[in-house]
């Protein structure tokens, strides 16, 4: 690709994230206004939850399919697999819900069940369209990427607002709103990817094989996601869901600045996975200083716009009302680059397959996560739900970015041609 054509996408790849992130948390800060901090907590509940499942339904694979230079598996296999994830993730939310309906202090309402199948939904649609933007950026599109980012996000904006305004509903709203998340895939993310790969005919052993390859992202996915979300499903627990429903909004402001670090990165997979395969350690090591450069320097002024346009932000763009956790900004944003340095050296080791390293790192970090958030939110209480994730974030940074380190050295300094990886079901008929 030309150097004009490419900026032109990624560009293209930068505004419609932007916009889908910005859209994003406008449902968040909308849903108090519209709605009341009760119907926020709901909705935010939903989030928190199915935050899990879509981490299993997407399986840790894009960074995985994106840097598959080779074409190791093809786009028709990694559709394929998604179907499987995806029912999986469905049983298994299913199961999560029945269970927290039935048992604890605080079980779900009938209510608060229906939204987090609902949302569930809408998060697999989520996932599928994954499947597609990679197979984009594979074949050199970002620019369709983002401008599928750019069409969800505002019709997912769009639908919610107008729904919750008018019903005052949450469960109309999420129903429209999966509905119209549904439209955008089958009039545009399907269509544009398909222009890029012909379908063909998938062997069972081959979608086993992918997943087996992938069952360590796909662990490493899931431990990740539940360790940012243990913290507030603890809270939901602990104070009861309005509590969760003021935490929530305040912290979407936050997760600008964490989602924009993320994507700084992501345009740049092929990149990396190009200058590892090649040995090109100065290459190498100027991408990865970079990016992790620019995400540090993010901290800085988080904490600035915190501590001198916290207040006015959140009185302005969330709810006058919650301009009093305004002290909840500055920890929030600490854990927002250590959130995005998490997931960018989690992306380098997916490159290098180095997936023990992933889950090893992930397992200390939920473990810590599981262990501090009771008592750090009986003692802090919401101010305590950021410090248990920023003390499972320290650990995964520091071993991740360790594990990282040693795995390159190791890499560049050895001779000879890379081994290709083994695949656990050669030998088996297709």
């Amino acid at each position: 690709m030309n150097q004009p054509k490419m900026m032109k996408s990624f560009l293209w790849n930068t505004f419609g994230q932007l916009t889908y992130m910005i859209c994003q948390f406008l449902c968040g800060i909308f849903v108090v206004s519209l709605a009341g901090e009760q119907i926020s907590g709901i909705y935010n509940t939903a989030l928190t939850a199915t935050n899990i499942f879509l981490s299993i339904a997407s399986y840790g694979m894009y960074s995985f399919q994106v840097s598959d230079l080779e074409g190791k598996y093809g786009d028709s296999t990694y559709i394929r697999s998604r179907v499987w994830t995806c029912a999986a993730a469905s049983a298994l939310c299913g199961g999560f819900v029945v269970f927290n309906a039935l048992v604890g202090d605080n079980p779900y309402s009938t209510r608060q069940s229906v939204c987090v199948l609902l949302f569930l939904g809408y998060r697999m649609v989520e996932s599928f369209t994954d499947i597609f933007n990679a197979i984009d950026q594979r074949g050199g599109r970002l620019d369709v990427v983002g401008k599928t980012y750019a069409v969800r996000g505002a019709v997912t904006l769009g639908s919610f607002v107008l729904m919750l305004r008018l019903t005052q509903n949450i469960e109309l709203t999420l129903t429209v709103m999966l509905a119209a998340s549904l439209a955008v895939f089958f009039a545009y993310s399907l269509p544009q990817a398909r222009r890029l790969y012909s379908p063909s005919a998938v062997a069972r052993a081959r979608v086993a094989a992918l997943l087996w390859e992938c069952a360590p992202l796909a662990v490493y996915s899931f431990l990740n996601t539940t360790t940012a979300s243990i913290p507030k499903l603890m809270l939901g627990r602990l104070l009861g869901e309005t509590a969760l429903g003021v935490y929530g909004p305040v912290t979407q402001p936050v997760l600008l600045l964490q989602v924009g670090a993320t994507y700084l990165f992501n345009p740049f997979i092929t990149i990396f996975a190009d200058s590892y395969a090649r040995r090109d350690q100065k290459g190498f090591w100027r991408a990865v200083l970079g990016v992790q450069g620019v995400v540090l320097a993010l901290l800085p002024v988080g904490l600035c716009v915190a501590a001198f346009l916290g207040r006015w932000g959140l009185e302005t763009f969330v709810s006058p009302a919650l301009a009093e956790y305004q002290y909840l900004l500055g920890p929030m944003v600490v854990s927002a680059i250590l959130t995005a340095l998490v997931l960018f050296y989690s992306m380098v080791l997916t490159v290098m397959r180095c997936m023990k390293g992933l889950i090893a790192a992930n397992a200390c970090a939920i473990a810590v996560s599981a262990l501090a958030s009771r008592p750090c939110i009986a003692r802090w209480a919401l101010q305590g739900t950021t410090y248990a994730a920023i003390a499972a974030q320290l650990v995964q940074v520091l071993l991740l970015g360790g594990i990282a380190f040693v795995m390159a050295r190791r890499h560049f300094s050895a001779q000879g041609p890379l081994p290709k990886p083994e695949d656990p079901f050669d030998g088996l008929p297709s």
